[in-house]
């Protein structure tokens, strides 16, 4: 009976199979596109603040194309595109609109490829290609226009005193902090391809679109370096052009050890133990030559064992650490004493200056969130960003990193600073490490008891030059008077 009832159960199972229609679209990826590189920001880290993965003042590619509150940009688009045209080959109608024909034709021609670097395949809006190469055409002109009309402003600060752009400041930081989002790109092989062919071949004496958004973009940059075709890095858009900009000089992302750090002493706590910070460059203008000429930082773990536990500033300041401020440096770029081509005193840690502002939670939250989509074994912004985490837990503990010039803040409050610094890596998922050897450089120097006693010494009895003075005053007189007694007993 049991064999029946199996029976007549798999009978069961196989007439209901026969009317299930499972289908699988045949272009549906497996796969990640190689040409993939522009993401919409997870949204595990939406969660923390939205706002700065969102456009404030215009839209750029199609994921916030169409936004109500950034219409009033589409406008000034077509100012620009108006304006373009007059830097374009010939005075007549017909010749400027042959040269916009030029234009579109690459774009329609290009337009699969330039699809395929958005992770988000949901073109519904543009169901028509025709929509779809206006977009991008009225998107790069706009670029294109805002980056030659910033060069000529920088020469002539008078001549654009009066443009819808140029003459609003607000309006220009604004759009220029909403080029850098993630979720608001242009792939830059397009943009390149459609300025080679609209200004480089007919004005020669303008400058490469490369170099247009360097220099546009070189209040990010804090040295002179930038892509160079010597070198095997390709530009994705602008949120990975900045990010660049920042981590040229990054250290190793593997722990000899294979090992994360899970904790790093605040930099109060390095300070204390004896470690130095220096401060490094502010500005980035040439920015070819640095970036053949600089090497990444080589520390060793010196045991190759796990690091447990990362102390802050604070608690290293106490030890003795010194943090010193030093120019003309990637910003991660950070300097021990060990392993290290320059030289370095002992107890010192040399980092670059951070400028931290109202735009910086923008900046680095969009360059993790690319590292975080596209970048998963490269996340040098992620891992400079975790380092200044565990270094940073309280207010103290940016005072004295402001006071020895390695935060430099412009929000007026330490403690809104330690937040922010804290609320970066919610949600950030550690896949390598770069800076392991430098934390158990640190964790050991804090951990010796006679580096400990040192710092006590001299920060009890050397504060200052009158309290330092007092002691050695003091211990010349405690001198003289056991040399008496010696001598007294002696006699």
């Amino acid at each position: 009976m049991g064999e029946n009832e199996s029976s007549n159960s798999s009978n069961h199972i196989e007439k209901t199979c026969k009317h299930i229609s499972i289908e699988i679209p045949e272009d549906l990826e497996t796969t990640f596109r190689p040409e993939e590189c522009i993401y919409k920001a997870p949204a595990a880290l939406c969660d923390s603040n939205r706002a700065c993965y969102t456009p404030r003042v215009i839209s750029i590619g199609p994921f916030h194309h169409g936004s109500e509150k950034l219409r009033p940009m589409e406008i000034q688009k077509q100012r620009y595109l108006k304006e373009f045209c007059k830097r374009l080959r010939g005075k007549t109608k017909e010749q400027v609109q042959e040269s916009l024909n030029v234009l579109s034709s690459t774009i329609e021609v290009e337009k699969d490829k330039i699809k395929h670097c958005y992770a988000d395949d949901t073109f519904v809006e543009f169901s028509k290609d025709d929509k779809f190469v206006k977009m991008i055409l009225f998107d790069a002109v706009f670029i294109f226009e805002l980056f030659l009309k910033n060069e000529e402003d920088r020469r002539d600060n008078k001549r654009y005193q009066d443009d819808f752009i140029i003459g609003k400041p607000w309006l220009r930081a604004a759009i220029q902090r909403d080029l850098i989002l993630l979720e608001n790109q242009l792939p830059f092989f397009i943009l390149e391809k459609l300025y080679s062919l609209a200004i480089e071949e007919t004005k020669p004496d303008y400058r490469s679109f490369l170099d247009l958004s360097c220099r546009y973009f070189e209040k990010y940059g804090k040295n002179e370096t930038k892509p160079d075709e010597t070198k095997p890095y390709k530009v994705l858009h602008f949120t990975d052009l900045v990010r660049h900009f920042l981590s040229f000089k990054h250290p190793h992302l593997e722990s000899p050890d294979g090992n994360q750090i899970k904790n790093l002493y605040s930099a109060t706590m390095l300070h204390r133990a004896g470690i130095k910070f220096k401060a490094l460059s502010d500005h980035f203008t040439d920015l070819v030559r640095h970036f053949l000429s600089f090497k990444h930082p080589q520390l060793e773990s010196p045991d190759g064992k796990q690091i447990k536990n990362l102390y802050s500033a604070t608690m290293l300041h106490q030890a003795g650490i010194k943090f010193k401020a030093l120019p003309d440096a990637c910003l991660l770029d950070i300097r021990a004493w060990k392993g290290n081509e320059n030289p370095v005193k002992k107890g010192e840690l040399h980092m670059p200056p951070l400028e931290i502002d109202n735009s910086t939670e923008c900046l680095f939250r969009n360059l993790m969130a690319l590292e975080q989509c596209h970048y998963p074994r490269e996340e040098f912004i992620c891992r400079y960003v975790k380092l200044l985490d565990f270094l940073v837990d309280v207010k103290k503990d940016v005072d004295l990193l402001i006071e020895n010039k390695v935060i430099v803040s412009r929000l007026g409050d330490s403690k809104a600073v330690a937040e922010l610094i804290n609320k970066l890596c919610l949600e950030i998922v550690e896949v390598t490490s770069g800076y392991d050897a430098l934390s158990q450089l640190l964790n050991d120097y804090y951990d010796s008891s006679w580096n400990k006693n040192k710092a006590y010494l001299v920060s009890v009895y050397f504060q200052n030059v009158w309290i330092g003075t007092g002691t050695v005053i003091g211990l010349i007189i405690l001198a003289i008077t056991v040399t008496r007694f010696i001598l007294l007993f002696f006699r």
